[in-house]
């Protein structure tokens, strides 16, 4: 598991207020953030959930199409191995354009990363570098880690360009942070479907773009 940093446990409740499900044999959750409490903080969650709806949906659209979750309002220590909530499930972005397939019960297997926003150390006006979170198992995901206002979130599909044997990830759970080099660490910068790239010694190709967002970091909440 990943965890850049120490989340607090106490506080006041943290609503979970969206979440993007990707995968099919391995379901994974991200959470939707913004900079605005509750909300600001970025979540990485393998899942199992208590109906077939989704991985029959999943089939039929494929696995680039956008899936998300309105949950209950959760407390983050609640985002823990073994806890369970109910949600409502939408075949696109919920709250907007996505159509209803009912309700779900989800319950976390695993709580692969957990991070917040951080500000640059030194100048803010300094570029911040372009970091995303790889993770996955059979099919691998990257999701951009936000840094300050603005800044988007982004969820994509990738393959490993090279061996398996690069992240030694076989039937495994991977969550690593990977910094792309020379891009800036703003919406002109991200990654596009059709990418290779170096990071450390992984080659990653980049397959699909599930999810883009830029209104939810824009400054609201």
């Amino acid at each position: 598991m990943v965890t850049p940093e120490t989340v607090p446990e106490t506080g006041p409740e943290l609503a979970v207020h969206g979440l993007v499900l990707l995968g099919t044999d391995t379901v994974y959750a991200v959470h939707m953030p913004t900079f605005t409490a509750p909300y600001d903080f970025q979540a990485v969650l393998r899942v199992t959930l208590d109906t077939d709806t989704y991985r029959t949906a999943r089939k039929r659209y494929g696995t680039s199409a956008l899936f998300t979750v309105s949950p209950r309002t959760l407390l983050l220590k609640d985002l823990e191995p073994g806890a369970a909530f109910s949600a409502d499930l939408y075949f696109g972005r919920f709250g907007r354009d996505g159509e209803s397939l009912g309700e779900v019960r989800i319950e976390i297997e695993e709580r692969a990363y957990v991070g917040r926003p951080t500000e640059p150390a030194t100048d803010p006006a300094a570029p911040s570098a372009l970091r995303y979170v790889l993770f996955g198992r059979e099919q691998l995901y990257l999701t951009h880690v936000f840094t300050r206002l603005p800044d988007f979130d982004q969820v994509l599909t990738v393959q490993l360009a090279g061996e398996w044997g690069a992240l030694d990830v076989v039937g495994e759970t991977v969550a690593r942070l990977v910094t792309i080099p020379n891009r800036p660490d703003d919406l002109t910068g991200r990654l596009r479907p059709g990418e290779q790239l170096t990071t450390g010694e992984t080659e990653l190709q980049v397959l699909a773009e599930v999810y883009l967002e830029t209104a939810d970091l824009a400054g609201g909440a």
